[in-house]
């Protein structure tokens, strides 16, 4: 039976280098460890574009970047990364992400005491495994790892808030930003965020198009947020709309301080969704072949998912995918604009920014 608090140990690591949106939502367990332990050193390994968002919590006091597709791929990246975590002598890992890796990683570095979910791969390796629960918030998951050390004050916790730190240059540039379209402090923004890694989880194209000519007829001013990759998919529906297209231009320090200054955010079960929260940026997102009951949906005050109801075909899968396993692509194309319109006005009137 384990006997150890938390506070047994000095050197804490967290490792999540899955996608940002989980490397996000990882953040909330950071500063749950930071809230209890004031005095715990903190390292967090990520990947290249986890580190931006990482970069942001003041729970976090080391950043070890994992570029395990590149300058760190394979077995001798993996013992770099593993030696530098047994040179800040790391005495317990805690690893959300359930991946072979990071199991191999946390055995190569040798802590005296590690936790990680029953579903993690070859999850024997770990000194103590805390059961996988699917259907719960991953907010609520990542924190049920901590029901491993005897504290009866660490768990749970409520209503986290993450401690930020925009540097002062990154406030700057939005600031500028935002006069360069002559947007000022009287102005509503509108975020729009149509991208996503799978091709299924996106609403049409059209769509967003039609949303943000709704939204500019009601004096609003429709930002479109994305990475470089989607610059071409916001370019497009920034012409075709009166948008202002941001796409590949912001880091994600500029875009979470950004989304701080935003009244809504409408976006595709993605990142941006958690990076509002981070922010308590109200939120709609648009759930296409996945669902929130995998966990991954925005959970403000003022927040709304939204979703085809009663299709037989979804969800098809966690992630999406690249095609619509039945080719139709029905969950997004039928979820129409008006729709979307209407969701979003509901919120916008919650928040008072509508009488």
């Amino acid at each position: 039976m384990n006997k150890y608090s938390l506070l047994d140990f000095n050197h804490i690591a967290i490792i999540q280098t899955a996608f940002l949106g989980d490397v996000t939502l990882s953040l909330y367990l950071a500063q749950a460890i930071r809230n209890y332990h004031k005095t715990a050193n903190i390292t967090f390994v990520t990947t290249p574009i986890g580190s931006s968002v990482a970069s942001v919590s003041n729970a976090i006091d080391n950043i070890i970047t994992y570029d395990k597709k590149g300058l760190q791929k394979g077995l001798n990246g993996l013992k770099r990364i593993s030696n530098l975590l047994i040179e800040r002598k790391i005495d317990c890992i805690i690893a959300p992400h359930r991946s072979f890796r990071t199991t191999l990683l946390t055995f190569l570095s040798k802590p005296i005491f590690s936790v990680g979910f029953n579903r993690n791969a070859l999850s024997i390796i770990y000194s103590k495994r805390i059961k996988y629960y699917k259907h719960y918030h991953e907010i609520d998951r990542n924190l049920s790892l901590l029901k491993a050390f005897n504290d009866q004050n660490l768990f749970p916790q409520q209503n986290i808030e993450i401690d930020l730190d925009i540097h002062p240059a990154d406030k700057t540039f939005i600031e500028n930003k935002l006069n360069f379209f002559d947007i000022n402090s009287n102005d509503y923004i509108i975020a729009i965020a149509p991208g996503s890694v799978w091709n299924t989880k996106r609403w049409l194209e059209e769509h967003f198009i039609e949303l943000i000519k709704k939204l500019n007829q009601r004096n609003f001013k429709s930002i479109l947020l994305g990475s470089q990759e989607d610059y071409d998919l916001c370019k497009r529906i920034s012409d075709n709309s009166g948008g202002i297209n941001l796409a590949g231009e912001l880091t994600i320090p500029q875009v979470i301080h950004l989304l701080s200054k935003t009244k809504l955010l409408v976006t595709n079960d993605s990142a941006p969704t958690h990076l509002a929260g981070l922010v308590n940026c109200p939120t709609l997102t648009i759930y296409g072949p996945t669902s929130p009951i995998f966990g991954f949906y925005p959970r403000g005050k003022f927040d709304k998912s939204i979703e085809l109801e009663n299709l037989k075909c979804k969800p098809c899968s966690i992630h999406g995918g690249k095609e619509c396993p039945i080719k139709s692509h029905s969950c997004m194309k039928d979820l129409k604009p008006d729709f979307v319109f209407e969701n979003a006005l509901e919120i916008l009137k919650n928040t008072n920014v509508l009488t």
